[in-house]
């Protein structure tokens, strides 16, 4: 069997490479290959080589194991090629004499480790009360959303609006009652044309 490398893709250690000559476990602390990934598991996973090829084993880890993006559940024959994911970590294993895997990225693509952190309870909290500058139409309001908040409290406004208010009622109820008639009119002849055709 050809001599195989780990080589780390995407993380934080971008490039460093394991030599797979025995049994490589991967996790954060006290083991072969220590990744620098707040998701992955103290004792994430190994990956050993065997007679027939190489296996890879999730060793119950919180945030789980995933080959070429499919999860794996206890062990797993992997190839060389295969993309094997740990927390935001991912792995490559390939051959020794294979070109690096690693490709040249701008730095704003990093992800730090922040990123999957829950929210502090400060950003949590509720906005801080509106200012004047604050347009009413943003504001939520206690009356119902037509009324605007200008007219509220002023007898000549709010009788006007009342007048309009009324006008869009009398056409709302008109249109509803023509949409009704429109609908009785359609079922009867669809009701016509059934037994005329039969």
């Amino acid at each position: 069997m050809a001599r195989l490398v780990l080589e780390i893709v995407e993380g934080s250690d971008r490039g460093r490479e394991v030599p797979l000559d025995r049994e490589v476990e991967i996790g954060r602390e006290d083991v072969a290959l220590s990744l620098d990934d707040e998701q992955v598991s103290r004792r994430h996973a190994s990956i050993s080589p065997t007679a027939s090829g190489v296996l890879l084993t999730d060793l119950g880890s919180t945030n789980g194991t995933y080959v070429n993006d499919q999860p794996v559940h206890g062990e797993r024959a992997i190839q060389a090629g295969d993309r094997i994911r740990f927390g935001l970590t991912v792995v490559e294993l390939r051959t020794a004499g294979q070109r690096s895997a690693v490709h040249a990225r701008p730095d704003v693509t990093e992800v730090d480790h922040g990123v999957l952190q829950p929210a502090a309870e400060a950003e949590l909290a509720p906005p801080p009360p509106r200012e004047a500058s604050v347009p009413s139409f943003l504001v939520e309001e206690s009356e119902p959303a037509f009324v605007p908040r200008q007219l509220v409290g002023d007898a000549a406004a709010e009788s006007d609006y009342a007048a309009l208010a009324r006008l869009v009622d009398s056409r709302v109820k008109h249109q509803t009652s023509v949409a009704a008639f429109a609908v009785l009119a359609l079922g009867g002849l669809a009701v016509l044309i059934f037994f005329g055709v039969n």
